[in-house]
């Protein structure tokens, strides 16, 4: 999307699990569970509150989107968060913490393998979801 605003890496992958984690419509603990996970993988030395605030302030944005809005968002975090990461950590750290957490709340919707795929294509990776 072109008027998104700059983020850092951090905020990006904050808001791109947001937009995840709501695509069912709902957040659930395990899925707040394996978002701090990975956010406590990828980001090794952030700081609990500040990675807590992005939460928030993500939930707030991406709650005001409907379903369309939100996979467009996503799609333009990507670029974003492509150009922090290398492929090799793409593929083989960040896609399976989106894998964990689709399948945190113990169901995949069809909203979030869109969304998943997506982000596969955006990314250049593969992420392997249980069926």
């Amino acid at each position: 999307m072109d008027n998104q605003p700059e983020m850092t890496p951090l905020e990006a992958v904050t808001h791109l699990f947001v937009c995840l984690i709501l695509a069912d419509g709902r957040m659930d603990f395990e899925e707040r569970e394996a978002w701090a996970d990975a956010i406590t993988e990828l980001f090794p030395n952030l700081t609990e509150g500040r990675a807590v605030d992005f939460m928030q302030d993500a939930s707030r944005t991406i709650l005001m989107m409907d379903s369309f809005g939100r996979r467009n968002y996503a799609v333009g975090l990507c670029s974003m968060i492509k150009a922090h990461f290398s492929h090799d950590d793409l593929q083989n750290k960040f896609g399976p913490k989106v894998a964990s957490l689709v399948e945190a709340d113990g169901m995949v919707f069809s909203s979030e393998k869109e969304m998943v795929e997506d982000i596969e294509k955006e990314l250049g990776i593969k992420i392997t979801l249980e069926d």
